[in-house]
């Protein structure tokens, strides 16, 4: 893309924290496809594009999805932000958990402390949500476990719940290091997925399928 030729918007960047201008680097129309009730692929094809642009901050790069509806490339960033990861959680989730991990999402790169204790608010918003006993966080996520409210597996990364546990009542004594946010991001993403997002789509999933055998009959 030409020097005279440069587009840039301002957008906020997951990478620095930053509401930066991005400049367009690179764009790829395309053509993608759906599927109908019966599982076949439409005969329609749907317009599509990706936009790849830098911050000019930080100098990371970050990659739109438009489909459907095609901004112009002028307006970019008005496309679905596929990576990095934007920090939104699925369906099913309650609002407060999704606010607190929206707050958590703007500093995980710049404060790795603030990061551990917000995820930490978010795991108390959690087990508040789902009725576990009163206790550390700790002993609060092994009594969901024990109600199979999520799986044993994730109960035993003991270490992170430890860290995001002593980050928040021990702030001044233990610092979390930035390759320590990646597990801790992983760790609670898992736990909302199990929890909340993986029941929404095993009965979206029903949900179709039942539609499916009614219209075969």
């Amino acid at each position: 893309m030409s020097e005279e030729k440069i587009i840039r918007c301002v957008a906020f960047c997951p990478h620095c924290g930053n509401r930066a201008p991005q400049k367009l680097v690179y764009k790829k129309h395309f053509y993608s496809y759906g599927f109908d009730m019966q599982g076949n692929k439409t005969d329609n094809d749907l317009p599509a594009a990706y936009f790849i642009a830098e911050c000019e901050t930080c100098h990371e790069i970050l990659v739109y999805l438009a489909e459907a509806h095609i901004p112009d490339e002028k307006n970019f960033i008005d496309s679905s932000l596929i990576w990095p990861d934007p920090g939104f959680l699925g369906q099913g989730v309650p609002e407060l958990i999704k606010a607190i991990y929206r707050e958590a999402t703007v500093i995980k790169n710049l404060a790795p402390n603030a990061f551990a204790v917000q995820i930490r608010r978010a795991l108390e918003a959690l087990c508040d949500d789902r009725g576990a006993k009163k206790g550390s966080l700790f002993e609060r996520l092994n009594g969901l476990v024990e109600n199979n409210e999520i799986p044993p597996v994730l109960s035993e990364m003991s270490d992170v719940i430890r860290l995001i546990g002593n980050i928040g009542a021990h702030a001044s004594q233990q610092n979390v290091k930035p390759g320590h946010v990646k597990i801790i991001d992983e760790f609670f993403r898992a736990i909302i997925e199990y929890v909340y997002v993986a029941p929404q789509k095993i009965m979206k999933l029903k949900n179709q399928l039942k539609v499916l055998k009614e219209n075969e009959n």
